[in-house]
């Protein structure tokens, strides 16, 4: 059954190695089980080159983009479930074996017709992003209700986040409004490292939550192809995202709905709610 009202969660990563997949797909099992929001949840792996989303929950990726390179009107329902990677819990993973010699980029009316047809039978849609821009990614920016940007807390990546926020807003507009989750986030209050007060000096009303420092549990999480919640559903890193993408499950709140990449509606332009 066709869904109108799909909810796109588009996750980029500041610099190489801050957890941007970790916590995209944290926020896909967050919003599978939420009790606020549609269930139906699909994981879309654009990092076609160096992408870990599959593999990270013991998955073999399927989606074989090279079949609709040339003819992305081959991409139906039925294709689209052949494609589909899915996990025991229900969440389904749509992402192409990695390749890590070619350094390709596809055409914005493939990325678009994919996103299209995910988003026309999932309630959620959770994207991780590459740190390389393509042609597409303007696109993808503008399609999505939430962008969030992933950093660390150091001093270059956190001038690396106030450069990128400023190229989307330079590329894609107004129209989108970048968040800024520091992941690894530790309260710093009696040495001289960067404070909770200086993130916020640096990224203003972009800053939307830390997530605690919490290797070992991730780790394990990543080595055992599980989801951070099967080790300790009462994790700090668990409860910290929490916060940020579902607060209305700890504080009802109205939700506002918007809908995009909906099949036969304007594909690049954001949809208002």
């Amino acid at each position: 059954e066709e869904n109108t009202e799909s909810q796109i969660y588009t996750f980029m990563p500041a610099a190489g190695g801050v957890g941007t997949t970790t916590l995209a797909l944290q926020t896909a099992f967050q919003l599978h089980h939420s009790v606020t929001r549609g269930a139906s949840t699909c994981v879309v792996d654009l990092n076609f080159q160096q992408g870990a989303c599959a593999e990270y929950l013991d998955l073999e990726p399927r989606f074989d983009i090279t079949e609709i390179e040339n003819q992305p009107e081959r991409l139906d329902r039925q294709l689209l479930d052949v494609m589909l990677s899915k996990h025991a819990s229900g969440l389904c993973v749509l992402a192409a074996p990695t390749r890590p010699s070619e350094m390709r980029s596809f055409k914005t009316d493939v990325v678009v017709r994919m996103l299209d047809l995910v988003s026309a039978y999932f309630d959620n849609v959770v994207i991780d992003m590459p740190r390389t821009w393509f042609p597409w990614t303007e696109t993808v920016l503008l399609g999505s209700n939430k962008l969030y940007i992933v950093a660390e807390m150091t001093v270059p990546c956190l001038r690396h986040t106030q450069r990128l926020i400023q190229a989307i807003y330079e590329t894609a507009g107004k129209e989108v409004k970048p968040n800024v989750i520091v992941n690894r986030f530790e309260q710093k209050m009696f040495d001289n490292g960067i404070k909770q007060a200086d993130v916020q000096d640096i990224l203003g009303e972009h800053f939307v939550g830390g997530i605690s420092n919490n290797y070992r549990l991730v780790r394990e999480a990543v080595d055992r192809g599980v989801p951070l919640h099967d080790i300790d559903p009462n994790a700090n890193v668990v409860n910290d995202l929490k916060k940020i993408i579902l607060p209305e499950e700890a504080v009802p709140t109205t939700v506002k709905s918007k809908s995009l990449f909906g099949l036969g509606k304007g594909l690049l332009k954001r949809k208002a709610g």
